[in-house]
C-alpha cells in the first residue's frame, strides 16, 4: 500500500473487522490519524470533465486515449491525454475491436458452402515438414470434404504433389 487513500481503506477495514481502533489502525500503517478522516474532494469541474469524458468514449467506442483528447480540446475543454487515459482505465473503456469480415463463398449467400455430395467441395493446403537427413518438404494436400478421403483414393494413378526443396 503506496497511496494515502489505499491505507484510508485499510484503516476502515481493520476497524469494520474489530482488529483495534482508529489509532492502532494508523500507527501499524503509518498514517497520521487525521488523515484517516480526510474524505476526497472532487470539483465540480473535474467531475463534468469524468462525465464528458465517459460520454465521448461511449459514444465513440472506436477511438482511443488520444483521440478523445484531441476531440474535446477540439470543443473547448482544457484536458491531459493521461487524465483522459485515467479515466478511460478507472471505468474500464477500452477500444473495440473491429468485427472481421465473413468471406461470402456462394454466389449470393452469405453462408460456407457445405458438401452434400462426394466431388461437390475440395479442400487444399499445403503442409511443410522436414526429412531426417535435414531437408525441407512440401506438400498439397487435396481433400473431398464430403468423404474425408485424399485425391489418390479417388484416382490411383495421380500422388500428391510434393515439392522437396535442398537446403
Amino acid at each position: 500500500m503506496v497511496s494515502p487513500s489505499a491505507k484510508r481503506r485499510a484503516v476502515k477495514q481493520s476497524i469494520e473487522e474489530g482488529l483495534g481502533g482508529v489509532a492502532q489502525a494508523c500507527r501499524a500503517l503509518g498514517l497520521a490519524r487525521s488523515g484517516s478522516y480526510r474524505l476526497p474532494k472532487e470539483s465540480l469541474e473535474s467531475r463534468r470533465l469524468h462525465k464528458e469524458i465517459v460520454e465521448l468514449s461511449q459514444k465513440h467506442p472506436r477511438y482511443g486515449y488520444r483521440r478523445i483528447g484531441a476531440v474535446m480540446r477540439r470543443e473547448g475543454w482544457r484536458v491531459n491525454d493521461k487524465r483522459v487515459q485515467r479515466v478511460r482505465n478507472e471505468e474500464g473503456l477500452q477500444v473495440s475491436k473491429k468485427q472481421r469480415k465473413m468471406k461470402r463463398l456462394g454466389i449470393s449467400t452469405a453462408e460456407r458452402q457445405r458438401a452434400e455430395y462426394p466431388n461437390q467441395v475440395w479442400s487444399w493446403d499445403f503442409v511443410a515438414d522436414q526429412t531426417d537427413n535435414g531437408s525441407n518438404i512440401r506438400l498439397l494436400t487435396l481433400i473431398d470434404e464430403h468423404t474425408r478421403q485424399w485425391l489418390t483414393e479417388y484416382c490411383p494413378r495421380i500422388f500428391v504433389i510434393a515439392y522437396f526443396s535442398l537446403l
